[in-house]
């Protein structure tokens, strides 16, 4: 198993962390568009928590010392061994990661089946009417009729291409 080095992880959380506060700020120049767009809403709400939990003194700024605090600790959530190094292994098997699982398999569930649990015709009777739509009932559809755009990103559910129905991406 390959070792991830502390200063791969804390570049990375850095660069995280950078672009949600990017992201915060261009969020509170468009309050008007996020009040129209429930989706914009969200992120702009999960920005806001998100810079609040590491502004621990919230007086607005962000320090050093709070953002190298907010590192180490999440830093330490990830070094499940407190060995100083993370590892694949313990990135994947973190409560963290193992709690988005959970809630992505649930979301899954709702999504798709009943009581819990999916039958395959009704996994396949709503994937088939995702192309159907998406085709406008033609036997085959482009890649950006069957995933299409939003905010210049495709979209997708869960990280697995397909998961999503045209109703989840709001079509």
């Amino acid at each position: 198993m390959q070792v991830l080095s502390r200063t791969f992880v804390l570049t990375s959380l850095a660069a995280a962390c950078l672009c949600g506060a990017a992201l915060a700020s261009a969020a509170d120049t468009g309050s008007d568009a996020t009040s129209a767009n429930p989706r914009a809403a969200r992120r702009a709400q999960f920005q806001q928590h998100f810079l609040d939990r590491i502004d621990s003194n919230h007086d607005g700024v962000i320090s050093r010392a709070e953002y190298q605090a907010w590192v180490d600790g999440r830093f330490a959530k990830l070094d499940g061994d407190g060995d100083g190094v993370v590892t694949a292994d313990e990135i994947a098997h973190s409560p963290a990661t193992e709690k988005r699982n959970e809630r992505r398999a649930e979301h899954f569930v709702q999504r798709f089946g009943d009581n819990g649990q999916i039958a395959k015709a009704d996994f396949e009777a709503r994937e088939m009417q995702r192309f159907d739509k998406a085709g406008g009932g033609a036997d085959t559809v482009t890649a950006d009729q069957l995933m299409p755009r939003h905010g210049g990103r495709r979209h997708h559910h869960g990280g697995h291409h397909g998961a999503g129905t045209a109703t989840d991406q709001g079509q």
